[in-house]
């Protein structure tokens, strides 16, 4: 790092303050091509902070020090700062109220209007599981003839280490053991590996993505962004939120976490409140 002033002291494990924190932001993003000075401060703080136990080091001057090295590859770094926290049908009554209240009218009115695809984005997919479970949701709501039906369901993230395993489709025993029977026996291979059927995971288009920079998506029915938006400055928000309104058609919804909600205004002027409970939001028109 350059400058005089050190961004950690040598007997201590501190988060670089002010300026110090802003250089070491700069220099990531520079290496990763993520912006990160548009994720919150607190949010960066505390995945820093979690780096020298990670990787075994005595302080995060050293976590500093192996940056600058250039051990760490970009998508190691991304990693490093990005948080996979995720479970086949996580908030289940999220979901319950997607198979029950908003796929089938949402299915009807689609194949009315639109002849074409049926079209999800996944945003922060991590390592599958919320992908696949979309999948599965739409699939025992609707019952779709895959054969006249075309679905094509994009599911994203930044991490790129989390994609190739959600390419993968494999899971262990323990993920799928909450799962009801009937959903293992009808979406999963048999054998010991938990392994998705093909026909649903070819309807799936995994692919790293950043939401804040990359390309939209266009003529959306759904999504699903859950968890996202909390780690992001409100600017970057407000970007995102008008970006997803556009890319949705009018009629799609937008899901989104327990703890994220669009903009009062904007809430008011562009979209239907489905589901305040469980952040189901339908564009207007």
């Amino acid at each position: 790092m350059s400058g005089t002033t050190p961004l950690y002291t040598a007997t201590s494990n501190p988060v670089p303050p002010g300026d110090s924190l802003t250089d070491l932001l700069q220099r990531l993003s520079s290496k990763t091509s993520i912006d990160f000075h548009l994720y919150k401060t607190g949010y960066l703080q505390r995945q820093i902070r979690r780096q020298p136990t990670k990787h075994r080091l005595r302080s995060c001057r050293e976590y500093c020090d192996l940056i600058e090295s250039g051990n760490r590859t970009p998508r190691n770094l991304i990693n490093d700062l990005t948080i996979h926290v995720t479970r086949f049908f996580r908030d289940p009554e999220v979901f319950e109220f997607l198979q029950e209240q908003v796929f089938p009218p949402l299915w009807a009115r689609h194949w009315s209007f639109q002849n074409r695809e049926f079209r999800i984005w996944i945003v922060g997919c991590s390592t599958g599981e919320e992908a696949y479970s979309v999948a599965l949701s739409l699939l025992e709501s609707v019952r779709p003839n895959l054969s006249i039906h075309p679905i094509r369901i994009f599911a994203t993230d930044v991490d790129e280490i989390v994609i190739e395993q959600a390419r993968k489709g494999e899971y262990s025993p323990d993920a799928l053991a909450h799962l009801p029977p009937a959903i293992r026996k009808r979406y999963f291979v048999p054998g010991k590996a938990g392994r998705i059927v093909p026909e649903v995971r070819k309807r799936i288009i995994f692919g790293r993505h950043d939401l804040l920079q990359g390309a939209s998506i266009n003529h959306l029915d759904l999504i699903f962004c859950r968890n996202v938006l909390i780690f992001l400055t409100s600017e970057a928000q407000e970007q995102i939120y008008r970006k997803f309104y556009e890319d949705l058609d009018p009629g799609g919804i937008l899901v989104l976490g327990k703890a994220e909600s669009p903009p009062a205004s904007f809430r008011r002027k562009k979209l239907l409140t489905l589901s305040r409970k469980n952040r189901v939001y339908q564009k207007k028109g």
